[in-house]
């Protein structure tokens, strides 16, 4: 599906390498197709078993990212006195258990609203750990210069699946029961797993923490603070992902409920962000190259947001077209953003810093994702789903140009006097 990073043919520990960067790419496959269907298949068994409103349907969100808010900084430091591939094999495992659950609860009639609510919990913080333990260990697999490359790569891989993953799920639904599409995601976790385990690529002995968990926390939390470029693009993202789990809260009653289409269709329509976020993957190396990584990263978002307002558009017929123009664009723009940002924050941050720092971008990124949807599910249960997202769309426009009033401004690329911080590690 996309290329590996080129160059000669290798031997020893660069052929190791190598082996390892294509398991973790096929790890990320089973994953992401799972976790993208499970995020259809979710909130479609909250609907269509349980009869689920609005505002219980944004629940389901609110409680699969509220790891983010509640464990997202001490997560990092946790993550850093563990070994990264270890504590991903332990995610895959409990998201295998968490799926599990449900089919076994639905035959033996115990399926309810908390519990779906406590998988999706269990499911966002095994999501959490997993993510800040990928991307402190794709260094140990791929030097400096590859890194745009290598992140690229795995986004490619991540988008593809996201393609199949929401379709699969609500064809899923529709034909099989949600019983079965939710066991054959519990396979595949157990799959990926399997895959992380086979890496043969030794990992350093995480060294021994230096104070206590607080004073860890606090530590990467200065280390943010003092980053003038780190701190702009958190909170850029993170008010951006504010809006946007706001708006995709609504995506499935929104089409299920107002618009009128059926379960697989919601898939197929849900899947189109991950055509838009193939084809940022795709471009991100180029764009960098071309307008520089700092310039493609400011005006990657504010260039595609517009095209959200043709999501309240949206009607059946030929208009359910403007709903996948909406998610393929703002897709786009939010991957290119992405590969830039985790790209230049691995080569920023002091080595035993990578963790917290990444925890720290979950924390203010998708920490705002179960406000959001929070957000998403009171405005539609105030004016309506329509209204709500006419009012979303319209408080993207305002805020998605922030990076242009930053130091990004002044910079083609990332200026190398912000690779590190004033802050003492």
């Amino acid at each position: 599906m996309t290329a590996l990073p080129d160059g000669p043919p290798a031997s020893g520990p660069e052929a190791a390498r190598r082996r390892g960067f294509r398991l973790l790419l096929g790890s990320h496959l089973l994953n992401e197709t799972g976790a993208a269907a499970t995020l259809v298949v979710l909130p479609l068994t909250a609907v269509l078993t349980l009869d689920a409103s609005a505002w219980q349907t944004a629940l389901v969100q609110t409680f699969h990212f509220a790891a983010y808010l509640v464990l997202g900084l001490p997560a990092g430091a946790l993550v850093e006195r563990m070994r990264p591939r270890r504590v991903m094999i332990g995610a895959d495992l409990v998201r295998c258990v968490a799926l599990a659950s449900l089919p076994i609860a639905w035959s033996a009639d115990l399926l309810s609203l908390p519990l779906i609510y406590a998988v999706a919990l269990l499911l966002g913080c095994a999501q959490l750990f997993g993510d800040i333990a990928d991307h402190s260990y794709l260094p140990h697999l791929m030097s400096d210069d590859r890194l745009v490359r290598g992140n690229s790569s795995l986004q490619m891989i991540r988008s593809g699946a996201e393609l199949g993953g929401p379709g699969l799920g609500g064809l899923c639904v529709q034909w099989l029961g949600a019983q079965l599409a939710l066991a054959g995601n519990a396979v595949a976790s157990a799959a990926s797993a399997l895959l992380l385990w086979r890496i043969t690529v030794p990992e350093p002995r995480p060294p021994a923490p230096t104070g206590n968990l607080a004073g860890q926390i606090w530590q990467g939390v200065r280390f943010l603070r003092g980053h003038p470029v780190l701190r702009m693009l958190a909170l850029s993202a993170s008010l951006n992902n504010l809006v946007f789990s706001a708006i995709f809260a609504l995506d499935v009653i929104f089409l299920s409920r107002v618009v009128g289409v059926d379960a697989g269709l919601v898939g197929l329509l849900l899947a189109s962000g991950a055509v838009g976020a193939l084809i940022g993957a795709w471009s991100a190396p180029r764009l960098s190259r071309r307008f520089g990584e700092a310039r493609t990263a400011m005006l990657a978002v504010p260039v595609a947001a517009p095209c959200m307002v043709l999501i309240p558009l949206t009607y059946d017929g030929w208009r359910l077209a403007l709903f996948a123009l909406a998610h393929i664009t703002i897709s786009i723009g939010v991957t290119v953003f992405n590969i830039m940002q985790v790209s230049y924050r691995q080569r920023a941050c002091p080595p035993g810093l990578l963790s917290r720092m990444s925890a720290m971008f979950r924390f203010a990124v998708w920490g705002a994702a179960p406000l959001g949807a929070l957000l998403g599910g009171g405005l539609a249960a105030y004016a309506g789903v329509r209204t709500a997202l006419w009012i979303l769309a319209g408080v993207l426009l305002l805020i998605a140009p922030l990076l242009v009033f930053s130091p990004l401004r002044r910079m083609r690329d990332f200026d190398a006097r912000f690779r590190t911080s004033t802050v003492s590690c």
